[in-house]
């Protein structure tokens, strides 16, 4: 049996991959370094695999020049839509950062060996947590979806959209800070009262040791009013990926 497939349909197969393996690199949760590296280029051959139908009409007549050329630029596109998303995504992350240097836990950060670098308690923890919230709510699938949309506006074979890159990035990044401050803000406003009611303490009784006991005491209301921040993450975090999602639908290129 003779079987033979189409030039354009293998073509579409890999600049698909190309841009996927750019999306998932970078893109939690499929950026993880719990997931082995098979696994992931798996994943982006399945998303290539099942979006070739789509990109294949798309492709002019594939030859070896613009092949190379649009594979790199694929790989730039994909990496450019999933760091749009690690950026939002840190926005939890970031919350949590928020928290430890307020609360003092910052003084003692724990080496993640996953990610081999030095993270705070309570930010990773808020990390996780808000991957787990994106398996169990199904915003993984969200994220995939945006991707898969986005070849609507960044059709195979066209330019990258640097301006548009660089004004989604801004705002994203605008988003994380603001995100973050929304979530930890009651929490580090409460714990800067905390300093300077302890402040305020060591003036009027100088022979206390604010030092013996101020750390445990900001440690012990930290841990005490930490339950305060997790109810706000399931909806901050749906509110992050509708957005993520939007800005790798708003793409178009020239």
């Amino acid at each position: 049996m003779d079987l033979s497939v189409p030039a354009v349909t293998l073509a579409a197969l890999l600049l698909g991959t190309a841009r996927a393996t750019g999306f998932v690199l970078l893109a939690p949760p499929f950026n993880s370094r719990t997931i082995p590296g098979p696994v992931k280029a798996a994943f982006a051959l399945a998303l290539s695999v099942l979006l070739s139908t789509q990109i294949a009409p798309t492709l002019p007549e594939p030859t070896a020049g613009f092949l190379v050329v649009a594979a790199v630029t694929e790989v730039v596109i994909g990496a450019a839509l999933g760091f749009v998303v690690q950026v939002l995504f840190t926005a939890v992350q970031m919350a949590g950062d928020l928290i430890d240097v307020t609360g003092g836990f910052s003084l003692q950060p724990a080496y993640d060996p996953l990610a081999m670098t030095q993270n705070s308690s309570v930010g990773r923890l808020h990390y996780l947590l808000a991957i787990t919230l994106l398996f169990t709510s199904g915003g993984h699938l969200l994220i995939v979806q945006g991707f898969a949309t986005s070849y609507d506006g960044l059709p195979v074979g066209g330019d990258v959209p640097t301006d548009q890159i660089a004004s989604v990035l801004v705002t994203a990044f605008a988003m994380m800070f603001l995100a973050a401050l929304q979530i930890a803000g009651p929490m580090v406003a409460v714990l800067l009262l905390a300093d300077v009611a302890l402040a305020l303490l060591s003036r009027a009784a100088p022979a206390l040791n604010i030092f013996a006991f101020g750390f445990p005491l900001k440690i012990l209301l930290t841990l005490t009013m930490l339950g305060l921040t997790f109810p706000l993450l399931p909806p901050a975090l749906d509110v992050l990926l509708e957005h993520a999602a939007r800005a790798m639908v708003s793409l178009r290129s020239g």
